[in-house]
C-alpha cells in the first residue's frame, strides 16, 4: 500500500486508482469526515502485541472471547455461496441482533447480555463452560474491561437493580440508534436530478 488519499490519509494499492486518478472508495473527496478512533485500551493493546502466554492464548481463541463477552446474537438469513472457494456467506434481507430476556429460565442458561447482571467472577465462571480453549484470567480481565467502559453492562446492571429493588414495577429496555449518529452517511455525497 503506497498510494495515499490527499483528503484523509487512508491507504491504497496503485491499482485501486480510479480514471479520474483519485482514490474514492475511503471518503469520497473529503466529503465524509468520520471522528479519530480512540485509543485503544492498554489491556487490548497488551493482549495483541505481547508475547505472554495469556496473549497468545487470547490470539489464538479470540473468536470464543468474543463471542463469550457478546451482549446480543447476530440472526439474519444466510445464503451460501455456488461453487468452491475461500468461506464466505451472504446475507439476504436484514441482520437482527437477538437479545435475550434478562433474567433466564430453567431450560436456559444464562448467556449475552444476562451475565452482566452478575458478579463479574460468577459471569466469568458460566463463560468458561462454554468456552474451554480460554483461560479463565484473560476472561476475568475483559469482563472487567467491558464493564467499565461499554455502556450496555451497565444498562443491563441498572435494570437489574431496579426489579430487583421493586418486583412490581414493569420494565423494558430499549435500545435505540439515532440514524444522525451514523457518521459513515453524515455529509456523504447526494444525488441530483
Amino acid at each position: 500500500m503506497s498510494e495515499v488519499c490527499e483528503f484523509c490519509g487512508a491507504l491504497y494499492w496503485k491499482n485501486e486508482v480510479i480514471s479520474s486518478k483519485k482514490y474514492t472508495k475511503c471518503c469520497h473527496d473529503g466529503k465524509v469526515r468520520l471522528p479519530n478512533l480512540t485509543e485503544a485500551p492498554d489491556l487490548l493493546k497488551e493482549l495483541f502485541c505481547s508475547n505472554s502466554q495469556e496473549a497468545k492464548n487470547y490470539r489464538q481463541s479470540i473468536q470464543e472471547y468474543n463471542s463469550s463477552l457478546a451482549f446480543a446474537s447476530m440472526v439474519a438469513e444466510i445464503k451460501e455461496p455456488l461453487g468452491t472457494g475461500p468461506y464466505c456467506f451472504r446475507i439476504h434481507g436484514q441482520i437482527y441482533h437477538m437479545v435475550s430476556t434478562l433474567y433466564s429460565n430453567e431450560r436456559n442458561k444464562p448467556g449475552y447480555g444476562q451475565l452482566y447482571i452478575f458478579d463479574s467472577s460468577e459471569a466469568s465462571n458460566r463463560r468458561m463452560g462454554n468456552n474451554q480453549a480460554c483461560l479463565h484470567s484473560v476472561m476475568e480481565k475483559l469482563d472487567a474491561l467491558l464493564r467499565s467502559i461499554n455502556p450496555f453492562s451497565e444498562s443491563y446492571l441498572q435494570m437489574h437493580i431496579l426489579i430487583q429493588s421493586n418486583p412490581a414495577v414493569n420494565v423494558k429496555m430499549v435500545f435505540t440508534e439515532h440514524p444522525d449518529l451514523d457518521l459513515r452517511l453524515y455529509n456523504a455525497p447526494t444525488s441530483r436530478t
